[in-house]
């Protein structure tokens, strides 16, 4: 994990006022699985430290986002960990409650607050790279997302990309398959596509395990048999990764480290004394390829 204080952009905590034990959470969508894995782990880390967690979803809807960030319908809380994907560096600096923060993710890669986040381009270029160590060369990217972007989908595509060219492998568009979102359904379909296509392909790198899932059903329904005739990695290494069939291959991000780091901030802020200045922080975890059945040739 990687730890770059600004020497310049910093920030003011509010006056010392009474703690209420409160830790407010402003997450996407918990039905992403990564999303609701990761909650429970910010959860158990705030009982640890004695703190209570209250969760809002905010769906990545701008006014929502901006309203969790203002404390809008909200109890008086400690801190704020938000997760966002429509808010900007301009949304944040007018806040109307502007206490300890914390964002993670890459949505606001550069602003005078700290983050923590996961580095995407890095997490796709290892999964490229892993199903080339394992024989294939041409790889197909299942997702960009154009018509509703994503941070993270970008920079996984780049990340994708990196990899191709570095590694010499096919550079083909017919290869890149978007998706609307990073969902089983979505990732079923665009392997649909992709393979109703007819360019020939021996690896599927997908934007997350939840699109992977649906790419491992849907070859299983063309009769393409997961590794030998095409090699599959997700990204995320959520739970049920492991009881897939077969068990899906993933980069797996430091999610600890997100949620100490995340909790180490936090917790700096709050407890500096009125009227200091606080360092911002901006750290990025390390990922790791966890290899399974899927790309086990």
């Amino acid at each position: 994990m990687s730890d770059t204080p600004s020497a310049t952009r910093r920030i003011s905590p509010l006056s010392r006022r009474q703690r209420t034990g409160i830790i407010a959470l402003a997450v996407p969508n918990l039905e992403e699985p990564y999303f609701a894995e990761l909650t429970t782990l910010l959860a158990r880390g705030a009982e640890a430290r004695g703190l209570s967690i209250l969760i809002q979803q905010t769906e990545g809807d701008h006014q929502r986002e901006i309203d969790v960030a203002n404390g809008v319908g909200l109890p008086e809380t400690d801190g704020l960990i938000h997760i966002p994907r429509s808010l900007t560096v301009g949304d944040l600096t007018r806040r109307t409650d502007p206490g300890p923060l914390v964002l993670l993710g890459e949505h606001i890669a550069v602003s005078p607050f700290t983050h923590v986040s996961i580095d995407n381009r890095r997490t796709a270029d290892l999964a490229t790279a892993h199903l080339a160590d394992a024989g294939c060369r041409r790889v197909a990217f299942l997702g960009p997302r154009v018509s509703r972007p994503s941070d993270a989908a970008d920079q996984r595509f780049a990340g994708y990309r990196d990899a191709v060219s570095r590694l010499g492998l096919a550079d083909d568009p017919e290869l890149i398959v978007s998706v609307d979102a990073f969902t089983s359904e979505e990732g079923a379909a665009a392997l649909g596509r992709l393979h109703s296509s007819g360019v020939a392909y021996d690896g599927v790198v997908c934007s997350n395990d939840s699109v992977a899932f649906g790419v491992l059903a849907a070859l299983h329904e063309r009769g393409r048999a997961v590794p030998s005739d095409v090699a599959v990695i997700g990204i995320d290494n959520v739970h049920a990764a492991q009881f897939s069939v077969p068990a899906l291959s993933s980069v797996a991000p430091d999610d600890h480290g997100i949620v100490e780091a995340a909790f180490t901030e936090l917790e700096r802020q709050m407890a500096a004394r009125p009227g200091a200045d606080v360092p911002v922080r901006h750290i990025v975890v390390d990922a790791t390829v966890i290899a399974r059945a899927s790309t086990a040739r």
